[in-house]
């Protein structure tokens, strides 16, 4: 088989062809106030357009150790950049706000609700979509051939990626390679500009605080594709941790936007 090494130059070369994939995100924050964020999403993607981004799936959000706890568990549509969220569940444990959030699941549970930047639950409703919208130091995205050229001559470059440790193991199924790695911010940086100028959904940050302190990927031999990615890091609001795995590489599903929907407000008053 491969060498460990020839996989990973190759997988950085395939992650930019994807046209459609599935994530399956978990991340927790411990926030250095006490606070507690744990964020579980299944987010299906279609990249065939670099203008607009296709994706659909459901999420749970839960905050505690805060002055106003909560959970949020809903589906989500992504479609020509607007978002809809159908709510299952909008709940806190304070039993202070507890009859409030009551109230409110009962307006809004079941009903597709068009997002807007200005509703109450407006940027809780984003958050599975804002979350790819960011470019990882693995990236993944679906570029045409001269574009692709153009970030792997940063991505493979020497400066970018250290292996500092891999081995040959079975995950999911299948035969992969296990790498640990570091990585140059500044050549990230570099690569997820150039991500984000040629595809429209994909966002970067100029205050981005954040640093990844230790990743690990595991990579599919056979296919060259990233199966997942474990991460720690640390930000001014905390430690994070999380893993990413990848499934449903080249599945079309349909994703479209709910015949019926109301705006937040319509059922809140």
């Amino acid at each position: 088989s491969p060498s460990a090494e020839t996989v990973f130059k190759d997988m950085n070369e395939e992650m930019l062809k994807t046209r459609t994939v599935t994530l399956t995100e978990v991340l927790s924050l411990s926030g250095a106030d006490g606070s507690q964020t744990d964020f579980n999403s299944k987010l299906y993607m279609n990249m065939s357009s670099t203008q607009t981004l296709a994706a659909n799936g459901e999420f749970r959000l839960s905050i505690t150790g805060v002055e106003s706890p909560l959970t949020v568990e809903a589906e989500v549509v992504n479609v020509n950049g607007e978002v809809y969220v159908r709510y299952s569940e909008l709940s806190s444990p304070s039993q202070e706000l507890a009859p409030s959030f009551s109230e409110i699941e009962a307006n809004l549970k079941g009903e597709w609700i068009k997002v807007r930047d200005s509703d109450q639950f407006g940027s809780i409703a984003k958050t599975p979509i804002d979350f790819v919208a960011s470019p990882l130091p693995v990236p993944f995205a679906n570029l045409n051939d001269s574009q692709r050229k153009d970030v792997l001559s940063i991505l493979r470059d020497e400066s970018t990626y250290t292996i500092e440790e891999s081995s040959k193991v079975d995950i999911g199924g299948v035969s992969a390679y296990k790498y640990q790695i570091s990585f140059s911010q500044d050549q990230y940086d570099r690569a997820a500009k150039a991500i984000t100028n040629y595809v429209k959904y994909f966002k970067t940050s100029d205050d981005n605080t954040g640093q990844v302190t230790s990743m690990t990927v595991w990579v599919d031999i056979s296919t060259k594709r990233v199966v997942k990615m474990e991460f720690e890091g640390a930000s001014e609001q905390g430690d994070i941790s999380g893993s990413i795995s990848f499934s449903e590489y080249g599945v079309t599903k349909l994703v479209e936007k709910p015949g019926d929907y109301f705006i937040e407000s319509e059922l809140l008053n």
